[in-house]
């Protein structure tokens, strides 16, 4: 498998050999990437291959695997960088992390990840993978207890797709490079299949692979009855999605889907329920109702690389206006929060079905957004604005209205997709509540996360640097009163509450003695922009607020109904991008931001010296790093008082209802981090895209 994943242009040289003989088993290396406080500020040495400050101020990491490193078994290599994932028990004695790379095969990073083969027919993918790590369920519950690294505790590992049906539900063929292919990846392609790759993607075609997987960002993963019996969907299941993409203006291009993986097949399903305009993340919420389920989707909205966005706007309104008769822009970031029902057991045509899809009620259901009467509620201010004045605690009453739109299983240009009905006006004459209005983009909605306890809320983020929460109690009696006439509620009353706004954090960021930055400033401020000029000048944007949040997961403890939630930063701050826990305050009290590590950042010392892990490396320090992804490993982990384990394996519910009984201090909780630096040696050699690496971190909180 090694020489299938080698880069074929370096066998059989001395670099290659040379890669070989750093090659590592996945979990065997013990220093980290991220640090607690720049090297100029610790005593740690400054050596490649070698951690910085792990003194970190509230909790303990370790790392869980490293990009670079192989399955001893099977040869397997791990490839970056990471981003979304899950995990789940496989069996009562191991414990299955899924993960993805976000990588983005011939339309940036480091170039073509080595390609996996589906479905039995030749057809291939390069970009992003998806894979698994299986450890010893016992190991990694004792695993923060000493210093020895996974290695010991590693299972198996592999790519978890085997096989991917399209839009159309078909089976994924080879490309055909010179015509139409019958049945293809639609994200390449026109409705029909057609468009030679440079007709439509506006970035060469890939070497080896005949479709590209394009940056699956953040996932989630759901088991079966998560939220009780029979509550939830069906199968264990993890949903990914392409975030972006570049198409060739004027094209008839699709969009880009997400992606749901049955994890007891690894066939990957493409949906187009959610709309197709790309995601960040999708994640699974209570709707407290056996027959459908409730899922929060969030991202672009359209973040298609088109040379013209008017251009494309007038394609739009050349084939009808708005319902209200105004012009349509073009929709990337024109999006609320929104909420997506959907019905189990039927197609996209509204029949009984039992296919994986349908069983899951990812096949047929609704698009909803939040929508408020901004003059009565807000002032007319948009969510972006508001979160810049508002206090925390602020609420903002409204409803989640259905788009005019719902997905019929016909694959369509674009320009027919439900991406566009945000800028409609609700049933009730009310816009959608997006961050600038319906005629303007603004910041990126970025991650979300459902209420772990099991309510009818999810809390998300944005790029602007605010956090919010949606609840939509009272849900459930309407999808019941709904399903009498075999239909979805009209409207389902909500609120939003502002938790965090666009505003000063300064005074609430707790650093515990670490976060220096290599200026010997502190990380209580974002320096997106550092700059020394010749005479010695420094400029430094020196942000007060958040800057960029990605990642986000909301996670349940015992003594709180709220939780906690962990913050990753995505904004190139130049000194090592932040990552934070905070316990959530939806009160008003003002929350407290608990700083965890820092990593990255071409100002950073260790970074700048070309330190990498694995050695070798760190061939472009000027690229970014960023923590992305978390997950609660504790409720798998929990034991009884006599030593056994609390949950089985596929038990409903239990998994939640563990992780909310370990106090926030005695948990495991698992992150990712990217290196977007780390492009070179191993990593280049077999392909393996850029760097990170995942950490298990037991958190230390006053």
């Amino acid at each position: 498998m090694l020489a299938h994943m080698a880069r074929q242009s370096m066998s059989p040289s001395p670099a290659l050999f040379k890669a070989i003989m750093n090659l590592k088993p996945i979990g065997s290396h013990t220093a980290h990437i991220c640090e607690a406080t720049d090297a100029a500020y610790s005593n740690a040495e400054v050596k490649d291959g070698s951690s910085g400050d792990t003194g970190y101020p509230f909790g303990q990491i370790k790392p869980l695997l490293t990009v670079g490193e192989f399955d001893k078994a099977t040869g397997f290599m791990l490839v970056g960088v990471p981003d979304g994932m899950g995990a789940y028990l496989v069996d009562d004695s191991t414990v299955r992390i899924v993960f993805q790379s976000e990588s983005y095969g011939t339309f940036g990073g480091a170039g073509e990840s080595f390609p996996f083969l589906v479905n039995n027919n030749g057809a291939s993918f390069t970009g992003s993978h998806v894979m698994y790590v299986d450890y010893d369920r016992g190991m990694l519950a004792d695993f923060m207890s000493h210093d020895e690294s996974a290695e010991h505790m590693v299972k198996a590992a592999g790519d978890v797709i085997t096989g991917a049906f399209n839009l159309n539900g078909k089976l994924v063929e080879p490309r055909n490079k010179t015509g139409c292919t019958a049945q293809p990846h639609y994200s390449n392609t026109d409705p029909n299949g057609c468009g030679l790759w440079h007709e439509i993607n506006n970035v060469p075609a890939p070497e080896q692979a005949d479709y590209v997987l394009q940056s699956l960002c953040a996932a989630h993963l759901e088991e079966r009855h998560q939220w009780g019996q029979n509550l939830g969907v069906e199968d264990n299941l993890f949903i990914t999605n392409e975030e972006w993409i570049e198409y060739v203006g004027g094209s008839n291009y699709v969009g880009i889907p997400a992606h749901v993986i049955d994890l007891a097949t690894g066939h990957m399903h493409a949906t187009g329920v959610f709309t197709l305009g790309g995601f960040e993340k999708i994640v699974e919420v209570n709707c407290g109702v056996e027959g459908y389920v409730c899922f929060s989707p969030s991202g672009y909205n359209g973040n298609f690389g088109v040379p013209s966005k008017t251009d494309e706007a007038a394609r739009k309104n050349a084939l009808g206006k708005r319902p209200d008769g105004t012009d349509y822009v073009y929709p990337q970031d024109i999006v609320p929060g929104r909420l997506y029902i959907g019905k189990k057991g039927y197609n996209a045509q509204g029949q009984p079905a039992s296919d994986f899809l349908s069983r899951n009620g990812l096949a047929y259901g609704k698009v909803y957004g939040f929508s408020t009467d901004v003059t009565a509620t807000t002032g007319g201010m948009f969510i972006d604005a508001y979160s810049r004045v508002m206090p925390p605690g602020s609420k903002v009453e409204g409803a989640f209205y259905p788009i005019d739109w719902q997905w019929d299983g016909t694959v369509k240009s674009f320009m027919h997709d439900g991406s566009w009905a945000f800028q409609h006006l609700t049933v009730d004459g009310t816009p959608f509540w997006t961050g600038n209005g319906r005629d303007a983009s603004a910041a990126k909605t970025e991650h979300n996360s459902p209420d772990p306890y099991g309510g009818p809320r999810f809390i998300h983020g944005s790029t602007a640097g605010w956090i919010g929460l949606y609840d939509f109690t009272g849900v459930a009696s309407l999808i019941a009163a709904a399903h009498q006439s075999s239909s979805f509620p009209a409207k389902i009353p909500a609120h939003y509450t502002l938790l965090q706004g666009e505003q000063d954090i300064t005074s609430q960021i707790e650093l515990g003695g670490k976060g220096r930055k290599a200026n010997g400033a502190h990380q209580t401020h974002m320096s997106d922009s550092y700059k020394v000029a010749s005479d010695g000048t420094v400029t430094d944007s020196a942000k007060v607020t958040f800057e960029d949040i990605d990642g986000l997961e909301w996670i349940a403890a015992a003594g709180t109904a709220d939780g906690y939630v962990i913050i990753q930063e995505d904004g190139g701050n130049d000194f090592g991008e932040r990552t934070i826990i905070s316990k959530v305050e939806t009160s008003g009290k003002k929350m407290a931001f608990y700083f965890i590590a820092q990593s990255g950042g071409d100002d950073n010392t260790r970074n700048k010296a070309g330190v990498g892990v694995p050695a070798g490396t760190n061939l472009d320090p000027g690229a970014a790093h960023e923590f992305s992804g978390s997950m609660d490993l504790s409720g798998m982990l929990a034991k009884n008082s006599d030593g056994s384990f609390k949950i089985k394996a596929g038990a409903p519910g239990s998994k939640r209802e563990a992780e909310a009984t370990v106090n926030v201090n005695e948990k495991i909780l698992a992150m990712g981090l990217q290196a977007h630096s780390l492009n070179g040696g191993v990593i280049h050699a077999f392909r393996g895209d850029r760097g990170g690496q995942l950490y298990a971190y037991r958190p230390k909180l006053p």
